[in-house]
């Protein structure tokens, strides 16, 4: 199947438990509809060029690949031809404003992949057949480093690697990869260096555990990408569309999205080889007042604005309104902003570009569900650049009453702090009398607080060895608390003060330990059984977690034990 919009949100959690858009600044997003593409499109790429807006490849209607490009210029879409089809290849504007286009899908219906390379010339807007990859490819990534070097990798349903095109017609091999991927992010961490990452495999497969390529120097695994799994790269996407450093000070900065197993989704921020969440003024929402919204694309910044944005799309019935999530990502914390338009009927889906005035193109696509055989040509330009609230009215009423609410505030607080101060000996008093008869510690007694988390520590792991409550795939820390008789905030704090970790963590380790016992003692038994009845709600997290307290996945943990 296709790796395309659909294999994407199948990518995301079922449910998303993040966020509602009420805790998010909501603004109007106007979409100007464009006179339509020549020829209907998707798995293409869109640039621009001298400021002109220049769609490039893809396949069209019946799926089949398409060797045209088209400018837009005069008011309307212009078509010329190509030296070959691009159908989900890889492309990059390099700093002197060439355009190159590689690889692709051999084959109508998506089959196969190509050697195939070619450059866009802006001075003469036409195109010329150069070169050749190293590897065939489809769905991989370019980034073009300080020296001009372009650095190449990611590949589907074929063996990947990382390549270098240094201006010669014949691109030239790097380094093996530690594990396949698909469409990854290709980072720069320094002038000469660049990391190499995807949460997908060539199959479109999350990865169990995500290992970081070098350039130069070994893989790492990053902590927080176990975690923070990157919202898959699509076509059309640009590894270079997420840089927020600064070249010339030496600072190699980008921003990601990732998302969690709760659906939550976040972004975050890598500087050289470090990786961060960025702090954000509110969650980054993942509902709207109609329903769901799903992202679908990477980060674009703009950067002379110092903002940027992630395209996504109302998943509901009701809901066919696009949204544009804007992070004033200079600000601490970031500031973001939730720009939502009217309903949107018939119209594509694909990763806009940013134009020169800092609004947003999106050209062809399709929607979801995808159906690749008839793509859309509608093109639309969203106006992200100066926005007006949805409710200018209801906004300043909005502000009047915070600040009569702020005064009032202000008033209950002087009361509460004088009652505070008037009565803190006795609240002191009743504090440790009730941490004397209860488990939970008072906060003038640290032998105390000892014993008591001590003891509690002991009877959780006794209900979870005797009840085997890590099998309830959702099992929470209320429902513990509830058991012992006392409340989530201790039960989180005496498992992290006891056991160093969370308390997910804490009951995934006994999931897994429960795991390795069927394992050996059930091998007739399939993995994914396995992982039901230990308790995992979803694959993907049982064989992270598995291969992250073993150091292998369930099937070599087998073999290691003599089990075939």
């Amino acid at each position: 199947m296709l790796f395309t919009l659909a294999a994407l949100f199948a990518l995301l959690p079922a449910t998303a438990t993040g966020s509602e858009v009420s805790s998010c600044p909501v603004q109007s997003l106007e979409v100007e509809r464009l006179p339509q593409l020549c020829v209907a499109r998707n798995g293409h790429q869109v640039f621009f060029s001298n400021g002109t807006a220049i769609v490039m490849g893809g396949h069209t209607a019946g799926f089949i690949p398409t060797a045209t490009a088209e400018s837009y210029y005069d008011g309307q879409w212009h078509l010329q031809p190509m030296v070959y089809t691009h159908d989900q290849g890889l492309a990059l504007q390099t700093r002197r404003g060439e355009i190159i286009i590689c690889g692709g899908h051999l084959q109508p219906l998506g089959i196969g992949q190509t050697f195939t390379f070619e450059r866009y010339d802006p001075a003469t807007g036409t195109f010329d057949g150069y070169g050749c990859l190293e590897q065939k490819r489809c769905f991989a990534q370019a980034l073009e480093m300080d020296s001009g070097k372009i650095v190449i990798s990611g590949n589907w349903y074929a063996d990947d690697c990382i390549e270098l095109f240094d201006g010669s017609r014949q691109c030239r091999f790097v380094k093996a990869v530690s594990q396949h991927r698909s469409m990854p992010y290709i980072l720069r961490t320094a002038k000469d260096n660049a990391i190499i990452f995807s949460s997908v495999d060539i199959h479109g497969e999350p990865l169990d555990s995500i290992i970081v390529d070098r350039l130069q120097g070994e893989p790492f695994c990053e902590p927080l990408l176990q975690q923070w799994h990157p919202l898959g790269m699509q076509t059309g996407n640009h590894c270079a569309d997420g840089f927020i450093g600064d070249e010339q000070q030496g600072r190699y900065a980008y921003i990601i999205p990732a998302y969690n197993q709760e659906g939550q989704l976040a972004l975050i921020k890598t500087e050289g080889e470090q990786f961060m969440l960025l702090p954000t003024s509110t969650p980054v929402p993942v509902r709207s007042q109609w329903g769901e919204i799903a992202y679908f694309t990477g980060v674009i910044a703009n950067r002379p604005a110092r903002q940027a944005y992630i395209m996504g799309y109302g998943l509901d019935d009701a809901d066919h309104r696009l949204y544009v999530l804007r992070i004033d990502y200079d600000r601490e914390p970031a500031a973001l902003t939730l720009l939502q338009s009217e309903p949107q009927d018939s119209i594509g889906l694909y990763s806009p570009v940013l134009t020169p005035e800092g609004n947003l193109l999106m050209a062809g696509g399709i929607t979801f569900p995808c159906n690749n055989f008839s793509p859309h040509s509608t093109a639309l330009l969203l106006h992200t650049g100066s926005q007006q609230s949805l409710s200018p009215a209801e906004n300043s009423h909005s502000t009047d009453w915070m600040w009569l609410l702020a005064a009032v505030m202000a008033a209950v607080v002087g009361c509460l702090t004088f009652i505070y101060y008037r009565k803190k000996k006795k609240c002191e008093t009743v504090t440790i009398r009730r941490s004397q008869e209860t488990e939970e510690p008072g906060p003038y007694d640290a032998e105390q607080t000892e014993k008591a988390e001590e003891m509690l520590m002991q009877r959780i792991c006794l209900l979870m060895e005797q009840e085997q409550l890590y099998l309830n795939s959702e099992l929470k820390k209320t429902d513990v608390a509830k058991r012992l008789n006392t409340n989530s905030a201790y039960i989180s704090s005496c498992i992290n003060n006891r056991k160093g970790c969370s308390f997910s963590a804490f009951v995934n380790s006994y999931r897994i330990e429960y795991a390795k016992k069927l394992l050996l003692e059930q091998p007739e038994t399939k993995v994914y059984e396995v992982c039901v009845a230990s308790g995992f709600s979803t694959e993907a997290s049982f064989f992270r977690v598995f291969k992250t307290l073993t150091g292998t996945t369930p099937s070599e943990w087998r073999q290691e034990n003599g089990i075939n």
